[in-house]
């Protein structure tokens, strides 16, 4: 298991988040919660990554995701 925010590009089941409520439910929000699949489209050098949940594409801070193991 590897925090979100270390991923390299490509596929990863959520295992565990570990964040405050108000992320929490904005993360649910845009289908990023245990069980579900993400897809890492790049890590920037500015702290930022790009997500592909169900829900469409995001980038969020790796501050942001550094809570979420995968």
């Amino acid at each position: 298991m590897q925090k979100l925010s270390d991923a390299k590009t490509g596929r990863y089941i959520i295992k565990w988040i570990f964040t405050e409520p108000e992320l929490s439910r904005l993360l649910k929000e845009i289908c990023i919660e245990v069980g579900r699949e993400v897809t890492v489209l790049g890590n920037s050098r500015m702290g930022n990554i790009l997500l592909r949940s169900d829900a469409g594409l995001f980038s969020m801070s790796t501050e942001t995701v550094s809570g979420i193991t995968v």
